[in-house]
């Protein structure tokens, strides 16, 4: 079967000798300050073994893992042990959790806006549609391929590479100035591209994998092609996450060659459709079932799902991200090996959560911008496990992770930046941006969060759900008519932090 494998024009090519001439921000300072006797400093050529060509462990290393549509309340470090996610909680043991990460901007590709430029992406202000990615607001090329937290850390001499499956950064053309801007990218097909002929996945399996209403020509040709391109939900090996963190893996002995490297992996599991292989399937729900799967769900009211396939849902989204945890340890299996852990940031996080039938809907539904859909998983890691195990309540963001990442290996963040450097919070201290409240959105609705409300509405001030956090932390009860003020306030808040009216896209 065949990989497609997009290298980037940039690529370097593996030499057994070769002269390094790449010089860390720290190091480079050091030489400029010791004048002529700096020329000391400066790497020599000459040939050397793997261990040898790599750096002396002074210079720390970078890794993002961003695992997509990934909820907090489906990872059991973030308290919920009957989901197995073993490899995931060992990060989580070994840096600091965020226990209030909400995306500024929402959902697939604003977020990663957000996430690589550093920057606010919501309110979409001046958004116009994009022909190849779609019509929906933010949804955007990246702004400027070069201010990016990856370009940040290639200018101060880090070797660069990003291995996902992502349809859209991974695939489309709106994206290639961002890919030539690595070292190295590597592109895995399935939920894009093609491995396998779609008609080679007879209908009968297509149909298992989806519930009688949604077998139509919108859904029957998506999971088809899906089927073929990821094993058919039988081969564990061809899904995503396993081929994706599997090509992560084999990048390690380059970029361990290669150091101080900054590896992002972005793996689309455990986004949907979902063919869940049975072991997984059988971990969260009846080991007897033998119905119709649900591979994937409409975006709006679930009033069409049986109790049965409601079951067999979750079983379908807790398994998908069991086995994405299970792989990504097979990842992790191999960086430990080679001892990259001893010298390398880590953060891990999401760009979205998934709705499962909770407040009577499935998918992502813009006026549901409540935890299911809207909190992420958050966690950094520093080698030298500071702030272990600990939990911060600050409100963290998809924005902060450039500033945060740069700030843990010694770089001043660029100007340009406009996320806030948590790391110092790993030390017992204060970021920059203190955040009483925190506010972002997904297309035309914005959210905004404090410690004791939670207001959601659409751009114009309408439709509003407020909920009362001391008494309701699940937010389940509006009680916007019996706070019309704490509503205005909090609308307030959000316009003068968002720099006036928020744009409104029909």
């Amino acid at each position: 079967m065949r990989r497609l494998d997009i290298r980037s024009r940039y690529a370097l090519p593996l030499l057994s000798c070769r002269v390094d001439t790449r010089l860390s921000r720290r190091r480079l300072l050091q030489a400029g300050a010791a004048g002529a006797a700096g020329a000391a400093l400066l790497p020599a050529a000459g040939c050397s073994s793997d261990d040898a060509d790599a750096t002396d462990g002074s210079e720390l290393n970078v890794l993002v893992l961003i695992v997509d549509s990934l909820r907090p309340d489906h990872v059991g470090a973030y308290g919920s042990p009957q989901i197995r996610t073993p490899n995931i909680d060992g990060l989580a043991n070994r840096g600091l959790r965020f226990s209030r990460a909400f995306p500024e901007a929402m959902v697939t590709v604003p977020a990663r806006r957000s996430i690589f430029s550093s920057r606010r992406i919501f309110p979409f202000r001046d958004w116009k549609p994009n022909p190849e990615i779609g019509t929906s607001p933010g949804w955007l090329p990246i702004d400027d391929p070069q201010e990016t937290f990856t370009t940040a850390l290639k200018d101060a001499g880090y070797w660069t590479a990003h291995v996902s499956d992502n349809p859209f950064l991974a695939f489309m053309k709106a994206f290639e100035p961002f890919r030539e801007t690595f070292h190295e990218w590597r592109t895995i097909v399935g939920q894009s591209g093609f491995r396998n002929p779609p008609e080679s996945v007879p209908l009968d399996e297509v149909n298992h994998w989806l519930p009688p209403f949604l077998r139509d020509e919108r859904y029957i040709p998506g999971m088809r092609k899906y089927l073929a391109n990821t094993g058919e939900g039988r081969d564990e090996e061809e899904t995503c996450a396993a081929r994706v963190y599997k090509e992560a893996r084999d990048i390690l002995d380059d970029a361990r060659r290669r150091q101080p490297f900054a590896l992002t992996v972005d793996c689309f599991d455990p986004h949907e459709p979902w063919s869940t292989p049975r072991k997984y399937l059988d971990m969260y729900g009846d080991p007897n079932y033998s119905g119709t799967e649900v591979g994937v769900t409409p975006y709006g009211f679930a009033q069409n799902f049986t109790p049965e396939q409601f079951r067999r849902m979750h079983a379908a989204y807790a398994g998908e991200v069991t086995m994405t945890d299970h792989w990504l340890g097979h990842f992790l299996d191999r960086f430990h090996e080679l001892g990259l852990h001893e010298n390398t940031v880590i953060v891990l996080l999401s760009d979205h959560g998934f709705l499962l039938g909770e407040r009577g809907f499935t998918g992502k539904v813009p006026s549901q911008l409540h935890p299911e859909l809207a909190q992420v998983p958050f966690i950094v890691v520093h080698p030298d496990n500071r702030a272990a195990g600990e939990v911060s309540q600050h409100f963290a963001s998809t924005h902060d992770v450039g500033p945060t990442v740069l700030s843990l290996v010694g770089i001043d963040p660029p100007g340009w930046m406009g996320g806030t450097d948590l790391s110092v919070l790993m030390d017992g201290g204060t970021p920059s941006e203190k955040r009483e409240f925190h506010y972002g959105g997904m297309y035309n609705r914005f959210f905004i969060r404090t410690d004791d409300w939670v207001l959601i509405g659409d751009n114009q001030g309408n439709e509003r759900t407020l909920c009362d956090l001391r008494v309701d932390p699940h937010e389940f009860t509006n009680v916007v008519k019996q706070n019309p003020r704490v509503s205005d306030e909090l609308y307030q808040t959000v316009l003068d932090a968002a720099g006036g009216p928020l744009p409104y896209y029909e």
